[in-house]
């Protein structure tokens, strides 16, 4: 895959702060107007706007890796949704074809931002990426449930971990804020 739908949103302090390079991937834009005119630069609109808007996805993510100040976690990460078609509604299920193109878009968000960490906030994807032999290994497990992966990338390795969504019903703030602490702790 040479080319992606969405680029990625880089912060300004991007590897930084005690993050390092923290890259999130997320599952879908979906969009419930019509399709913005410029797609490419929709993620980092998007994330620029946080300040002024809520949406449920954003402040959990916010609340789970930075909890004293959530907003102020975007200027210090990397972030892209891995799907690469706009969705039209929040419970539009993904077709093996977007996961497989999904896929290739994640290996492209990394060689673009060269992360150390990568937290994957989407089960359905995370198992579609990594139900297969071919990339990465198994590295860990935290809480005997949630697996780590070491993944390769042209100049370098980073550690991944897949977690729910953070709109899905599983999702608990207090209980991924220990996962995502020992997984950055490592």
């Amino acid at each position: 895959m040479s080319k992606i739908t969405f680029d990625p949103w880089i912060g300004e302090n991007y590897g930084k702060s005690h993050f390092g390079k923290l890259l999130i991937i997320g599952d879908s834009h979906y969009f419930t107007n019509g399709l913005p005119t410029d797609l490419k630069g929709f993620t980092k609109a998007k994330i620029a706007e946080l300040p002024i808007i809520s949406a449920r996805f954003y402040d959990n993510i916010g609340k789970v890796i930075s909890p004293d100040n959530p907003l102020a976690l975007w200027d210090k990460v990397a972030f892209a949704n891995a799907i690469q078609e706009p969705f039209t509604t929040s419970d539009q299920v993904p077709t093996t074809a977007q996961k497989d193109v999904a896929k290739m878009a994640l290996k492209k968000y990394i060689e673009l931002t060269k992360p150390d960490k990568v937290i994957v906030f989407s089960s359905r994807l995370w198992e579609h990426f990594f139900n297969t032999q071919g990339w990465g290994k198994h590295l860990d497990k935290i809480d005997n449930r949630w697996n780590i992966r070491e993944l390769d990338y042209l100049g370098g390795t980073c550690e991944a971990i897949g977690l729910h969504h953070p709109s899905a019903y599983e999702f608990k703030v207090e209980n991924m804020r220990k996962v995502v602490e020992d997984f950055l702790g490592r």
